[in-house]
């Protein structure tokens, strides 16, 4: 039996032990040792001799350095840091490039072809300028040795700083940092020994900590090489003008986008959307024509009515194809129809009938409605439709392309919150496709159609007894969506059975069942036609300083 006191022990056994794996394999900084050596010329140069341990394959490492300081006032200066050799711990030169990152010069060290692993040694050497602050009664250094942006420990980190030889040792002093950035942990040593100043991190520097040093010394040593003022873009005086265009540029297209545009489009929609005046057709059986006198086939007419094609009109043209002798229809049970190619596509059929034909039997010669896959062809035949209606000059522009602006508008606004404009775009852009003067009157004539076969009882009269007057316009009553109602015409007449459909059972044919079933099929067509959806980002070190300010610092990595 385990005892409460053994299971804590193998606990603390397993988390040590997780541990102990976690840092074993965690890439660190065994070593960071940083020579500084201040001339008098002002110049600092700087050499940074990094052992860094991989624990998996890279190709090397990148060194981040600021190159912006800010003095006590936040006012932003420019030093000029120059790389001057990055060489390993034989004296060979590494392959590096440099480049400019956020601020930062960044040395990138390492060949992309060739992976590295292990321990490696960087000695990285540069040159700064503008690197020293100069004060009233002294010169400084205040320089963040190691940086504060490594994303890996560093076990030990050490500086070196070597001063002209005309400064006295008594009249150095130092002081050093250890932590995050603004710590003022000074978990350090400083050795003055003549002019040289050695100042090393008593504790392991976990990520993001570092190593700051702060070394004064009296002036008129070093020449006075102060760093460039900088002057980020927005305060230059270019900046300013470049700036405030654009803010006012910004604040006028948020006016037209929020105001302008919701009140413009029904303007537009008023004076350039409605369709130009025509006379009233008188309510009769005459289907519209084109300007050659040509009568618009079903799905035209449907089309230029409402100016939308749906899929009530195709299926028009399926019922008018199978009249012409192109299709055979038979209604296997009730309500279940299949269609039966008799003829294949020739040039008598204008472009969206032949593609309707084509994609219904590409599978065969036999296909059940519900059974129809053609969700990308249907699409194909209603361009071509427009294409055909643009073409006889009923529309100077296709009415799907119009609407589908506005739409593309009112989803953009919905985007940016615009409310108002999603409104007004989506329910204007829905009617404001414009006919031509032709199209107008042509439209008249396509609703005066659709009053005749849904309305006109009387004018029917002495017409109901004609098979062809039936049969003549039930396409168009399937485009107009009124079919049942055009077959209750004919419920009380005794009509023969169409030659293009073939019925289920053998009874006598009845009207208005046929345009009932009909009706279904319309429903039936329209979803196997429509695509499947699923549903499934200068103060001083010796006037309060800490961890991470003065110049250098940065950070780096592998990669």
């Amino acid at each position: 039996m385990y005892t409460l006191g053994m299971v804590k022990k193998l606990l603390v056994f397993l988390l040590f032990c997780t541990l102990a794996t976690h840092v074993i394999h965690a890439e660190e900084i065994r070593s960071f040792e940083a020579s500084i050596e201040v001339h008098s010329s002002g110049k600092v140069t700087i050499t940074e001799t990094i052992d860094y341990l991989f624990t998996s394959q890279k190709r090397g490492i990148y060194r981040d350095i600021p190159y912006l300081i800010k003095n006590a006032d936040g006012k932003e200066f420019q030093m000029n840091i120059r790389p001057l050799k990055v060489v390993d711990e034989l004296g060979s030169a590494y392959r590096y490039t440099t480049s400019d990152e956020n601020n930062q010069l960044r040395i990138k060290i390492g060949d992309p072809d060739l992976y590295v692993a292990g321990e490696k040694q960087y000695r990285i050497t540069y040159e700064v300028e503008g690197g020293l602050r100069y004060f009233s009664d002294h010169d400084e250094l205040y320089w963040n040795v190691t940086g504060n942006g490594w994303q890996v420990p560093i076990q030990k980190a050490t500086a070196s700083i070597t001063l002209p030889t005309t400064i006295s040792p008594e009249t150095v002093k130092g002081v050093c940092y250890t932590g995050k950035v603004g710590s003022s942990n000074n978990n350090c040593t400083i050795i003055l020994n003549k002019n040289n100043i050695t100042i090393q991190s008593n504790t392991y520097l976990f990520a993001e900590e570092g190593l700051t040093s702060a070394v004064s010394f009296p002036k008129g040593h070093v020449d006075v090489l102060e760093p460039k003022p900088f002057e980020r873009f927005e305060n230059t005086w270019y900046g300013k003008i470049i700036i405030m265009v654009l803010a006012v540029s910004f604040a006028i297209l948020a006016f037209v986008w929020y105001v302008g545009l919701p009140l413009y489009i029904p303007f537009r929609w008023y004076t350039q959307g409605r369709d130009p005046r025509s006379s009233q057709a008188r309510a009769w059986f005459d289907a519209p024509k084109t300007v050659k006198g040509r009568s618009l086939t079903p799905a035209e007419t449907g089309g230029l009515v409402d100016e939308t094609v749906d899929h009530k009109d195709i299926f028009a043209s399926l019922i008018q194809l199978a009249q012409r002798g192109y299709i055979h229809i038979e209604e296997t049970k009730k309500n279940e129809f299949t269609l039966v190619q008799k003829k294949a596509a020739d040039k008598v059929l204008l472009g969206f009938e032949s593609r309707l034909l084509n994609a219904l039997f590409s599978t065969g010669e036999r296909v059940r409605i519900k059974d129809i896959k053609i969700a990308s062809e249907m699409e194909e035949v209603k361009q071509k439709l427009y294409a055909q209606m643009v073409k006889e000059g009923f529309f100077n522009e296709s009415p799907d392309k119009v609407r589908n602006r506005y739409y593309i508008l009112a989803g953009l606004a919905l985007v940016t919150g615009n409310i108002l404009l999603t409104i007004v775009a989506f329910i204007f852009g829905k009617h404001m496709p414009r006919k031509t003067i032709v199209g107008a009157q042509q439209a008249a004539v396509g609703r005066a159609l659709k009053t005749f076969i849904s309305t006109q009882d009387r004018q029917l009269a002495f017409q109901a007894t004609n098979q062809l007057m039936f049969e003549k316009l039930l396409p168009y009553a399937v485009a107009f969506g009124v079919e049942e109602i055009w077959a209750h015409r004919f419920k009380d007449l005794a009509l023969h059975k169409p030659d293009w459909y073939t019925g289920y059972d053998n009874s006598a044919f009845n009207a208005g069942l046929f345009a009932s079933s009909l009706h279904r099929s319309v429903g039936n067509f329209a979803t196997a036609a429509t695509p499947t959806r699923s549903t499934t980002g200068h103060s001083s070190g010796f006037s309060g300083g800490f961890s991470g300010g003065g110049g250098g610092g940065g950070g780096g990595g592998s990669w």
